[in-house]
């Protein structure tokens, strides 16, 4: 295999940790974390509290695009392991959690007041599925190291679409 193929596996792997195993933030609300899993969670509500949150938002449309972009970062992670064969893939689904890790970054680091980054932040969150143990929330400084992790699997993922990959017919 070359060096591309290895380097998409390490990327889903990170991406997968940061998103699922390590929280990315402490939650917006008290006793929750912000992992992929959130996103899952309550989907159904996330779904049926849309009008309200479009209201402040722009329009309903607008909170439709951001949860099924949330779902498509929370997918990339194992959707990345399809950049073992397509250069394509790697590099579109690394493109979420890169960016979306990125903002998380920003948001935690350098306080923003934005609606649009607040309602991410609070799809994200939710209690762990086992108190204190999963997701596994550890600190580095204010950030968790899920959004470390998170930037990492899309960055090696960006250059793994770069490296080229051996073929044989």
């Amino acid at each position: 295999m070359g060096a591309g193929k290895y380097l998409a596996i390490i990327a889903a792997i990170l991406t997968i940790l940061g998103s699922y195993v390590f929280a990315m933030f402490p939650g917006t609300a008290p006793n929750t974390v912000a992992s992929a899993l959130g996103v899952f969670e309550d989907i159904g509500q996330t779904f049926e509290s849309a009008d309200s949150y479009g209201s402040a938002m722009g329009g309903v449309w607008v909170v439709y695009i951001v949860i099924i972009l949330m779902i498509i970062f929370a997918i990339s992670g194992f959707v990345q392991l399809i950049g073992i064969k397509s250069r394509a893939g790697i590099f579109i689904f690394s493109l979420f959690p890169l960016v979306i890790g990125t903002i998380m970054l920003m948001a935690i680091t350098i306080p923003i007041s934005n609606i649009y980054i607040n309602y991410m932040m609070a799809v994200l969150s939710d209690s762990p599925l086992i108190e204190d143990t999963f997701p596994y929330l550890l600190n580095i400084g204010d950030l968790g190291l899920g959004v470390i992790l998170v930037v990492a699997g899309g960055a090696v993922g960006i250059i793994s679409a770069v490296l080229p990959r051996e073929e044989t017919y």
